[in-house]
């Protein structure tokens, strides 16, 4: 996150996304212990939790933070292959980042509007993940990003003046639902 975007939240917000981000990386450290692959779910988290809160904020995923979350996160991943020699983990990993990036942009291309090229960029980095941790995670990052995204739409049109045609953040519902399933299936 570059520092003028870090100055431009207001101070509660950043205090917010300081300690969700810890108590996600809590959940982390009370789930998997000091695994291989903690690093890459702590990076997870801390990436995850200021990418939804700017994604919200601003309806934009940055290509400033998305390009050093996708090396950060292959990196780590594989490290966490190295350590035990289990390689097989990160062919799913690349297999999962790149089946999820391609159906999420034909997905955009075939819907202009609906999802944006962040969110497309933002699956390929969930995708390493999901596909990392195995298929079912893989179908739950995936599956679970649009049913949170679609529960959460139908609240805010029940809740609040959006309508049909309101333009909603998708980038917060695809995050939730990958580390849902990390914490489930992982």
């Amino acid at each position: 996150m570059t520092q003028a975007t870090v100055r431009s939240l207001p101070a509660r917000v950043r205090t917010l996304t300081a300690v969700l981000a810890a108590l996600l990386s809590g959940a982390v450290l009370w789930r998997f212990g000091w695994a291989p692959e903690t690093p890459a779910l702590l990076l997870l988290t801390a990436f995850g939790v200021v990418l939804a809160v700017i994604d919200l904020r601003t309806r934009l995923l940055p290509n400033a933070i998305l390009l050093p979350f996708a090396i950060a996160a292959l990196m780590l991943l594989t490290v966490a292959c190295a350590v035990p020699g289990d390689w097989s983990r990160l062919g799913g990993a690349v297999i999962g980042g790149a089946a999820m990036f391609g159906l999420y942009l034909v997905l955009a291309l075939v819907s202009p509007g609906s999802l944006g090229m962040g969110d497309v960029k933002l699956a390929a980095v969930l995708g390493l993940y999901g596909g990392y941790a195995g298929m079912t995670a893989w179908l739950a990052t995936v599956l679970g990003g649009f049913v949170l995204g679609g529960i959460i739409s139908v609240v805010l049109l029940l809740v609040t003046k959006a309508s049909a045609n309101s333009v909603f953040p998708f980038g917060p519902p695809m995050i939730a639902a990958c580390f849902a399933a990390l914490m489930l299936f992982g």
